[in-house]
């Protein structure tokens, strides 16, 4: 699972002063939240599949 342990995107001093950089930081951690959260979603619907009990995952 990639995914679910892959590091947040360490941020830049460009960010600070260069509005390009700071886009493709931007965009960097959005991607990255996404690519975490649909992980999570399929490790919950993983263990769903498995009659775990109490646990309800949340649709996308």
């Amino acid at each position: 699972m990639i995914a679910v342990t892959e590091d947040k995107p360490k941020p830049t001093a460009a960010i600070l002063t260069d509005p390009s950089a700071d886009a493709r930081y931007n965009s960097a951690i959005e991607a990255w939240g996404d690519r975490v959260r649909d992980a999570g979603l399929r490790l919950c619907r993983f263990y769903e599949r498995t009659d775990m009990e109490k646990l309800v995952c949340p649709t996308r």
